[in-house]
């Protein structure tokens, strides 16, 4: 699947890390379950279309995608079916293998990892990266998203929880399992990559008196 002077990057050169502020890297079998929660599913499927939008203005079927946190491959199965090839690097092992299973009876042309991205050698090996509900997490998310425009030759497409009530919510409903949301608008959510054209879209129960829970945004090299 690897085409000729494309990086390997299955060797990482640390064994992996899990986020320990990330709940579901704790308990993976959970996430599925919160996933299906008809509150949560119905903020999910306003983002998957937003996310959905922006793969299928960015991505292609020559393209070959970099994902970052697939956790259990809500994504990662719609990547694989509009993309070449998709590598999903996974830092938590519980959800890497959850994903494999789903994985070998449904798609063949992706390749899970199960390490740090941080230290994995991805620079200038992909047409697009992914990061769907990592930097929720993250507490310095500039080198998380530099390394991902390092990785990206065309275009880069992840979400963030916004400022505003419903961010708020989420943030207090977390603080209580004593996990910190990292919330952004859309100045900072630009700020990260400062040199590449933006777009962002806002999802999640927006009504006129209040802003939307997530913030997706696309940005594409110059």
């Amino acid at each position: 699947m690897k085409q000729p002077g494309e990086l390997d990057i299955t060797e990482g050169r640390e064994e992996p890390t899990s986020n320990p502020n990330n709940p579901y890297h704790r308990v993976s079998g959970f996430y599925e379950t919160n996933l299906a929660l008809p509150f949560i599913s119905t903020i999910r499927r306003q983002e998957a279309r937003a996310v959905g939008d922006f793969i299928a203005r960015h991505a292609d079927k020559d393209c070959r995608v970099l994902e970052v946190g697939p956790g259990t491959g809500f994504y990662t199965l719609e990547l694989a079916q509009c993309c070449r090839e998709v590598v999903a690097i996974e830092d938590s092992s519980g959800m890497a293998q959850i994903l494999q299973g789903k994985l070998q009876s449904q798609a063949s042309n992706v390749t899970v990892i199960n390490k740090n991205f941080l230290s994995l050698p991805v620079e200038g090996a992909f047409d697009v990266a992914v990061a769907i509900g990592v930097l929720d997490y993250i507490a310095e998310p500039a080198a998380f998203v530099a390394k991902l425009c390092a990785a990206a030759r065309r275009a880069v497409i992840l979400t963030v929880p916004h400022r505003g009530l419903w961010g708020a919510c989420f943030a207090a409903g977390s603080k209580l399992r004593k996990i910190k949301i990292y919330r952004y608008d859309r100045a900072a959510l630009r700020a990260l990559a400062p040199d590449w054209r933006g777009e962002i879209t806002e999802v999640g129960l927006k009504t006129p008196f209040t802003k939307g829970l997530t913030l997706v945004a696309a940005f594409e090299r110059p």
